[in-house]
């Protein structure tokens, strides 16, 4: 919704409340007031959002409703996040989880400890988050959540690469290979291949990075996704020449200038030319050189 239609929504719900108020302070009342609430926080009004969150905590402390108040404070954690205020935000998450985590109730534990993670990484509370973040994977792997397990291993690649520890970053992209074959989300697989292939390149491993980078382009081909073909054969012409081998180096990058010529992505077009430029050819060379790999890729 737009600024101005959450507006016009505050405007009706404050209406039902105030019908609601008249007949009695229900749950239903409490229900609207907590949508009042995340709504205000949605156009940054963060003192009235808390005012009525509090409200409806001290309802649900009299109903001794533990899932009600783990609720606000759930919605808190998200009102303390966009408010800035970090440590607060941690804090109510941390409640949140708390309560949860007494009741059961794995899913918004799940939603919990990412929010009190993502908090803790703004905080600059690195080990603190990464912590909760390794809390929240154990978790996740135990309920088979794929979707949020590759959320925190995203979160923990970000701490450990922050922190440099590039071997710890490597066996967490491996975790992720693994999440993103049980999801058949060939994209992710193809761009963590990437991804490992430059963590290799980095240490001057070009013979590693080779490897991933032809994994995660063969994976590409397999998918026909024309852009990171062209991406992949890249870093395979760079490891390739980093490893002596200049002619195939030379054939990769011919090959993905074609890709990227068949669908026109100028950007690849002038970068790849500058680096054949580089390998010593001229524009009349890369023509003549891509009409023979044209040619023999049709005889093929």
């Amino acid at each position: 919704m737009t600024k101005d239609q959450i507006k016009i929504k505050i405007d009706e719900i404050n209406k039902k409340l105030k019908i609601l108020g008249e007949e009695g302070k229900d749950s239903n009342y409490f229900r609207e007031l907590s949508t009042l609430a995340l709504l205000q926080i949605e156009i940054d009004e963060f003192a009235n959002a808390e005012s009525n969150l509090k409200i409806c905590l001290q309802h649900f402390e009299i109903q001794k409703d533990r899932l009600g108040k783990a609720a606000v404070y759930g919605i808190l954690g998200v009102l303390k996040f966009k408010s800035r205020d970090y440590q607060a935000s941690s804090e109510y998450y941390n409640q949140a989880y708390e309560i949860y985590k007494e009741l059961n109730q794995y899913k918004e534990e799940i939603v919990s400890l990412i929010g009190m993670g993502n908090a803790l990484i703004k905080f600059e509370k690195l080990d603190e988050a990464c912590d909760v973040f390794l809390e929240c994977s154990e978790l996740c792997s135990d309920k088979n959540d794929i979707y949020n397990l590759l959320d925190c291993l995203g979160n923990l690649i970000h701490i450990h690469e922050t922190q440099e520890n590039w071997d710890v970053v490597k066996e967490l992209y491996k975790k992720t290979l693994e999440a993103f074959e049980k999801m058949k989300d060939f994209k992710g697989i193809i761009v963590t291949y990437f991804n490992l292939g430059i963590l290799e390149k980095k240490e001057n491993n070009s013979q590693n990075a080779l490897y991933y980078f032809e994994k995660g382009t063969q994976r590409a081909k397999q998918s026909n996704y024309s852009e990171l073909i062209i991406k992949g054969l890249s870093y395979i012409g760079e490891a390739l020449f980093y490893l002596g081998n200049i002619k195939s180096a030379k054939d990769n990058y011919l090959e993905a200038l074609y890709i990227a010529n068949k669908i026109n992505v100028k950007n690849a077009i002038i970068q790849i030319k500058v680096i054949l430029n580089s390998f010593g050819l001229n524009e009349r060379q890369i023509e003549k050189e891509l009409s023979e790999f044209e040619n023999n890729s049709i005889n093929a």
